[in-house]
């Protein structure tokens, strides 16, 4: 461990809190979340870990009552020695390097596999619910499936699902969900797959740890999770014969109900994976995830052919055939620009003192509401360039936690082109998002509305993407006109500006734009539509289309409507 802040932090921890001195630390890396671990030697040799959560985001209050909880029934899970909440650290049992990955030798895998499906007959035998445990309801089951049709599919089919599909994918695995609610409820430890049970030397029985997401709903989600595994190939006759061996075991429950249950709990497991490898590969850079796809696929496949999915399989074959199913890619889109540089002169008075982006709504400046296109989508490298009232802007963005900066200042304003152009080698070749910091979008649906454009965008067919909303579901500004008519896959600017003749669609100041565009582009000013016609021209301007509230402020009396209408809202 480097000795950085944080590096000091944890020495404090180790020496204050767990009373350690004479130590030596070496690091075990992360895994799936942003926790660290540390594998800690005291002076008699014994071994710790040592839990590095900065911030506390994956769960540590939860994971120190669900340890007590079940060491209390006789499950064997990582006692907490210490604990620093407030900085993020704790020391924890260490069961060694005994994960069923490096204890299956290819001989005792089943013995193993029976072992970790006993701690499960154990604990749902338990009907105790913990205090810090939340339901396993069919919200949270809808928005598990949602994983796979909202993350992992458009990942594949390079567009997000139709509202009219997506109903009818939720309509079919609701009505599953129903039949699956039926057996009693019990603690979903989540996240119980051969990487987290563990086989202790010391005892004759498994253990288990990651078990802070646990959820209180139809315990087969774990069965399914440790027997079909996207991470390692159960053979089938085993994976039936652990089934057999935990239905016998728990010894009540209705045949017909477990099937069902289990069928299910299985189906949500391969879609709920393969959306959440889609995440950790898109959004977290993490492509070795990547390996385990095809297997998910497999077992995906597998479900599908139960006759209790031949609504769900028929859905598929229409609208996700197997010929789009692959490994999500990431499309490394990691940096941004926020237009900010323009004077608002239809603004009138409100930038008599201010720069256009500083003008207040709601409670909050426009370039704020940019800002969080961003942020949503991750993208937390950002240029900003300012020219107009620039101060304003700069004294503003140094209160924006969380974003890396950069800063273009333009002596005259360059326009939306030349600005870009002037900050150009921020971005390294590589496609970065735009956003104008004067249009509102509420990004507050089910995915940010930039990931759903990373969906879209394609590096060899596009040079441009925008995002475009039917002007008849703007507010403020209302456009007299649209910006782009769809003909086919392709769109064609309202370079006369006329109304109606399918000029349906107005851009609203998001997109994603490869360097490569501004080629040969004039020096000083110029405007990005230009741009915007050269790809058009070389049949290289994409676009996806915007489901988000949308709001045009550019007038005192814009923003005095969308105003009204945010206020409200509150």
């Amino acid at each position: 461990m480097h000795k950085t802040l944080r590096a000091k932090q944890a020495e404090q921890f180790l020496e204050q809190k767990a009373k350690l001195h004479d130590y030596r630390i070496e690091s075990m890396g992360f895994d799936a979340s942003s926790r660290k671990y540390f594998r800690v030697y005291d002076e008699s040799g014994k071994t710790k870990i040592l839990v590095d959560d900065e911030g506390c985001n994956n769960r540590p209050k939860e994971f120190i009552e669900l340890s007590k909880f079940l060491n209390g029934h006789g499950i064997r899970a990582p006692k907490v020695l210490a604990k620093c909440l407030r900085k993020g650290f704790m020391l924890v049992e260490d069961f060694g390097n005994t994960d069923f990955v490096r204890v299956a030798d290819g001989k005792n895998d089943k013995e193993l596999l029976r072992k970790a499906v006993d701690i499960l007959v154990k604990l749902h035998k338990v009907r105790e619910r913990p205090k810090c445990v939340a339901a396993m309801d069919k919200k949270v089951i809808r928005d598990n499936f949602a994983l796979f049709s909202d993350w992992y599919v458009p990942a594949c089919l390079g567009r997000q699902l139709t509202p009219e599909q997506r109903k009818e994918f939720f309509e079919i695995t609701d009505e599953l969900t129903a039949e699956a609610l039926r057996l009693p409820e019990t603690l979903v430890l989540w996240d119980y797959h051969v990487n987290n049970v563990m086989y202790p030397q010391d005892s004759k029985e498994a253990a288990l740890i990651d078990f802070q997401d646990a959820l209180w709903g139809p315990g087969l989600y774990d069965l399914a999770s440790l027997i079909e595994d996207e991470r390692r190939d159960v053979p089938q006759e085993i994976t039936d014969e652990l089934k057999e061996y935990y239905f016998e075991q728990m010894g009540n429950l209705p045949r017909e109900d477990f099937d069902k249950a289990y069928d299910c709990m299985a189906l949500l497991r391969h879609m709920r994976v393969l959306g959440r490898f889609t995440t950790l590969i898109t959004v977290k850079h993490r492509d070795g995830y990547g390996k385990y796809v095809p297997h998910g696929l497999e077992l995906l496949k597998r479900s599908l052919e139960n006759p209790r999915f031949a609504k769900l399989k028929k859905w598929i074959e229409k609208n996700f055939g197997e010929s789009y199913w692959g490994i999500p890619q990431d499309k490394n889109i990691t940096k941004g620009f926020v237009l900010a540089a323009g004077r608002g002169t239809r603004m009138r008075h409100l930038t008599q003192t201010k720069a256009k982006p500083m003008v207040e709504v709601a409670g909050r400046r426009l370039i704020d509401y940019g800002l969080d296109i961003f942020k949503n989508a991750g993208v937390l490298d950002a240029v900003v360039n300012v020219c107009y009232k620039k101060e304003g802007i700069i004294r503003h963005l140094k209160t924006v936690k969380g974003f890396n900066f950069k800063i273009s200042e333009e002596k005259e304003a360059l326009e939306t082109g030349g600005g870009i152009k002037k900050a150009l080698k921020f971005f390294e070749g590589r496609p970065f998002a735009v956003v104008n910091s004067d249009n509102i979008l509420i990004d507050d649906g089910y995915k940010p509305v930039l990931r759903q454009m990373f969906d879209v965008w394609n590096d060899e067919k596009h040079d441009i993407l925008l995002l475009l909303k039917n002007i008849a579901d703007i507010k403020g500004d209302k456009p007299r006109h649209g910006d782009y008519k769809v003909v086919g896959d392709r769109i064609l600017r309202n370079k006369e500006k006329v109304s109606g003749e399918g000029f349906d669609y107005c851009y609203v100041g998001i997109a994603i734009i490869h360097p490569r565009i501004f080629d040969n582009s004039p020096k000083g000013k110029f405007s990005l539509v230009e741009l915007f016609d050269k790809a058009e021209t070389n049949n290289r301007l994409g676009f996806a289309f915007s489901d988000r509230r949308q709001f045009l402020v550019g007038s005192p009396e814009a923003v005095e409507e969308t105003q009204k209408i945010l206020t409200l809202e509150k």
